[in-house]
């Protein structure tokens, strides 16, 4: 409701835990001290106007620095009297901030994102692990980039496995082209194209693989198949982000397919 009140409003989302909220402090202050409801900028229309400067403390606005899906401290936007708004994505200092403030108004007309729009934002992992066949994990975790500390509040593991397996890349086709068993070679990638969700904050997925290796006698190459359970894991310590794990142990037994 308080954007409304103004023709531009400059918010600074920020946690008091948050380390780099606290070196920002002093820039901020200044960066108010001379331009909030001070200075004038040209809007896209070639009007006159001025920035009312606003900061949100999260700890104590969890609930709507959550709804307005903050998910980095500290977090600048520039909102429009629509709700309408532009992310501050610069170094932090007086002199960017101005740049940014001068910019983003005279461009007025193009500020159109809402808060809503910010959460399709994600990002993919792709990678190999090299690990010895004894049980073992991994997690993916989000982190903030450069300067920022993550807000576990908001932060969203959910995810879609594109593809997992152990052993070869190429198994899959490899088992096929030997007249393995159907049921086998559905069993070396089980998780591929799979959606992982969860509806609720401080909640992660959390998988379960039972490895099997497998081999056709005669033939040197070794493939792997797996079982898998999954479940949503409740996350007590809200203060850390939420992890997205996988849990793997391998059978000391074979498979020798005749």
């Amino acid at each position: 409701a308080a954007v409304t009140f103004h023709d531009f409003t400059l918010v600074n989302f920020f946690a008091e835990w948050c380390v780099h909220c606290r070196k920002f402090a002093p820039e901020w202050n200044a960066a108010a001290e001379r331009m909030s409801e001070k200075m004038e900028f040209d809007d896209a229309d070639g009007r006159k106007s001025t920035v009312k400067f606003l900061k949100m403390n999260c700890v104590d606005f969890q609930g709507l620095c959550q709804q307005e899906k903050i998910a980095a401290f500290p977090a600048m936007r520039l909102y429009k009297k629509d709700g309408s708004f532009e992310q501050f994505q610069m170094k932090r200092n007086v002199d960017n901030v101005l740049i940014f403030l001068t910019n983003t108004i005279k461009n007025s007309h193009m500020m159109n994102a809402q808060h809503h729009s910010v959460f399709d934002q994600g990002c993919q992992v792709q990678g190999t692990l090299y690990v010895p066949r004894v049980p073992g994990h991994f997690h993916l975790q989000a982190e903030a980039y450069g300067d920022l500390n993550v807000n576990p509040a908001v932060t969203n593991v959910s995810h879609i496995v594109n593809h997992l397996s152990f052993g070869e890349r190429d198994a899959k086709g490899w088992a096929s082209s030997q007249q393995i068993p159907q049921e086998m070679v559905q069993h070396i990638a089980p998780l591929d194209g799979r959606s992982f969700y969860v509806e609720k904050f401080h909640e992660a997925p959390q998988h379960y693989l039972k490895v099997v290796s497998t081999k056709v006698q005669g033939k040197e190459q070794v493939f792997y198949q797996m079982t898998h359970t999954d479940r949503v894991r409740k996350l007590v310590n809200k203060e850390k982000p939420p992890q997205a794990r996988f849990f793997y142990d391998f059978s000391p037994m074979s498979v020798v397919v005749k």
